[in-house]
């Protein structure tokens, strides 16, 4: 007997099935406790009609369904439900595993996971490689096809290749985070198969059970058949289904499911004209905890604004069935996405922060946090390493508290991070060509600490170093600094003081003053990232900006200004009236190529200053919280970065990853470069001489 057993579990070890049984309901629902809630879309790109021409070289367009889920990440989601093709993987395995690989990369930027959809019995049963249809207007899906086709899911003898297929995408990507999970046949049963599919189905899940991913596996009920129902629910290790009903069938349909005590996501919703909307079932979604991945993300080819059974027509239909964006990103309704953005973030909650996790010593100096507030209810805190503004509450327009700049915890989350989160920045803010630049004839080698330029003060610039504070009051916190002769290669002693103030009319002032005993160049800054909606809360694209300049200094290899001083009218850094940031993001533009998007310092238009040499510089207003943001200085120059570099690997302090273009930048400054740029204003100070600057962001709101 004891032998019998022992080559049984030889066997299964063999086979690789031993471990491969269904996830337990303990184990399944631990796994859900630790997602946050799952939202998403059914994605393919608006350039391809069908999965085959997502997936194939030739039209493979990474670049459409990088702009996509950036806009994806704007609204909130954190997941998307994409369908692969056999016959994609057939004519060239290793290429689609790259182009998988690619896709998860794509996604990952935005902070979004994939649930692969392995196989799917909808619509065309005859798919065909290469080339791929144009759509027949005005009909739903009409060239999307079925993976198998129906002749390869009744011929067991083509399961072979399926079974390659099927072990061999899974086991490459079986460990990868990037995955939720797979959803291993999406409607099975569907196009009049029935019980033929069923054969083939549990095939698949054995597998997939062979493989033994890390991942869940699942495939979603749709369907009142009740053999596929019975295979389906007692084989998935999380439950998943579509329901197209109103809130009432979604709700009913949500109770049943819970006899299951398994996790439940709905992998297909929203069709608006048979009332499975937004408005509605977001709510229900959210308060039972049941994540949600709607069908369609932006309109395109594969025309599913029209509902099933549409028939040819050139003209959109009165409502859209599906598809909450245009082609070009503008919302089909920007209601729907509010309702979105509501639902996902957490949009008025105050940032809990304790001065004792920012207690240490750093070079024989003491950190702390110092707390100031108005009487209005803003409040700033403000640690002494690196001057940094870890965090500023700002109400909207229904009086909503939220944190509006990216930060951390802890003085140890900062230690280790590092973007210059809310930092003070010096001696010389922005980048100085090969860290050299020279003082009557004298040349100057300052360390290089991004690739061969200066940044920001170096290695060791004023962000990292502990500042002397004194509280004056409620409102005001006072940083001081010496700066000594040569640190990161800068010559003279700078004495630096730097003051906070935060008003009774909402403004942060930040006033700069500095003198030296040697000749010397300096170009302090704020380095605060801002987010209006909350810090974490998705993209920054649909903030409004207004940037006071008629131009800005285009750069070169190492964001290098040029010496140029263009115009920005006709070009995509016209800011003069107030656009959307992400407006013209993906206009084809040399510049955009370099930074990676907005990365530039505008020459701002500096008539009529008022007495402390303020100008209004920039503008900034969010939309749906109606935070607004107003920026004036003395300075001459105002960069405005976009996020572009943020890839959600540092994670804030509401336990959010700060994902690209989560945030936005507006530093008051000379030009970059200027000790380099004849042309440019001087950042030269003498000795006998005060350095004076002033920025002030002051916030209100619209109505």
């Amino acid at each position: 007997m004891r032998k019998l057993l022992f080559f049984f579990l030889l066997l299964c070890l063999t086979c690789g099935s031993i471990y491969a049984q269904r996830w337990s309901t303990e184990q399944a629902n631990k796994w859900y406790a630790e997602q946050p809630w799952l939202v998403g879309c059914n994605f393919i790109p608006s350039t391809a009609i069908n999965q085959l021409e997502m997936w194939q070289q030739e039209s493979f367009d990474a670049k459409t369904i990088d702009r996509e889920m950036e806009w994806a990440q704007g609204i909130g989601m954190n997941c998307m439900r994409v369908f692969l093709h056999d016959l994609a993987y057939k004519a060239d395995p290793e290429g689609m595993k790259k182009r998988m690989d690619t896709v998860l990369g794509i996604a990952d930027k935005h902070g979004i996971r994939i649930a692969f959809v392995i196989f799917d019995d909808c619509w065309n049963g005859s798919p065909k490689i290469g080339k791929q249809p144009d759509p027949i207007p005005g009909v739903h899906n009409s060239g999307w096809v079925q993976s198998p086709s129906v002749s390869v899911v009744n011929n067991p003898a083509e399961w072979p290749r399926l079974e390659t297929y099927v072990k061999d995408i899974i086991k490459t990507f079986s460990k990868d985070k990037r995955i939720l999970m797979w959803d291993l046949y999406n409607e099975p049963g569907n196009s009049s198969q029935g019980n033929k599919t069923l054969p083939l189905l549990k095939k698949v899940f054995a597998w997939a059970r062979e493989v033994n991913p890390s991942q869940p596996l699942t495939a979603g009920l749709w369907t009142g058949n009740k053999k596929l129902n019975k295979f389906q629910s007692e084989n998935s290790d999380v439950i998943t289904f579509h329901n197209y009903g109103n809130a009432t069938d979604l709700t009913n349909q949500i109770h049943s499911l819970r006899e299951y005590g398994r996790p439940i996501i709905c992998t297909e919703w929203m069709a608006r004209t048979r009332k499975s909307i937004c408005q509605t079932h977001l709510p229900i979604f959210k308060s039972e905890k049941v994540g949600c991945i709607n069908w369609g993300f932006v309109s395109g080819k594969t025309n599913t604004i029209y509902p099933w059974g549409s028939k040819t027509s050139h003209d959109p239909p009165k409502v859209w069935f599906h598809d909450l964006l245009y082609a070009d990103g503008r919302p089909y309704m920007i209601d729907e996405i509010n309702i979105f953005k509501k639902n996902i973030f957490n949009m008025d909650v105050k940032t809990q922060l304790k001065a004792s996790d920012f207690d240490t010593t750093i070079n024989g100096k003491k950190t702390a946090l110092y707390f100031l507030k108005n009487k209005n209810g803003l409040e700033a805190a403000i640690t002494n390493y690196g001057g940094k503004v870890v965090s500023l509450l700002v109400p909207d327009r229904n009086g909503k508290i939220a944190d509006v700049v990216l930060g951390f915890s802890s003085i140890q989350d900062y230690l280790k991070a590092g973007p210059y989160f809310g930092a003070l920045i010096g001696r010389y803010g922005n980048r100085i060509a090969n860290g050299r630049f020279s003082i009557d004839g004298q040349i100057f080698q300052l360390a290089t600490n991004n690739g061969v330029n200066h940044l920001h003060g170096g290695k060791v610039g004023f962000n990292a170093v502990v500042w002397d504070a004194k509280q004056i009051n409620s409102q005001t916190l006072e940083l001081s600094y010496l700066s000594l002769d040569y640190e990161e290669g800068y010559p003279g002693n700078l004495n630096v003081k730097v003051t906070y103030q935060l008003t009774d009319s909402n403004e942060l002032q930040i006033s700069y003053e500095a003198t030296t005993d040697k000749a010397t160049i300096i170009n302090l800054t704020h380095h605060s990232f801002f987010n209006l909606q909350g810090e974490g809360n998705g993209t920054i694209n649909d903030h409004l900006l207004t940037i006071n300049a008629d131009k800005y200094t285009p750069v070169g290899e190492g964001l290098i200004p040029t010496g140029e001083l263009a115009k920005v009218e006709g070009t995509p850094f016209d800011f003069k009236n107030q656009k959307a940031i992400g407006h013209d993001l993906y206009t084809p533009n040399e510049q955009f190529d370099l930074a990676k998007g907005y990365d530039h310092n505008f020459v701002l238009i500096r008539n009529h200053p008022d007495s402390r040499g303020l100008v209004q510089a920039a503008i900034v207003e969010e939309p749906m919280s109606g935070r607004v943001m107003e920026v004036c200085t003395s300075e001459v120059g105002l960069q405005f970065y976009g996020g572009n570099f943020l890839n959600g690997k540092d994670v804030g302090k509401s336990g959010k990853p700060y994902l690209y273009r989560s945030a936005f930048c507006l530093e008051a400054q000379h030009y970059p470069d200027s000790p380099n740029q004849p042309n440019f204003p001087s950042t030269i100070l003498k000795p006998g001489e005060t350095y004076h600057s002033l920025c002030i962001y002051r916030f209100s709101t619209t109505k």
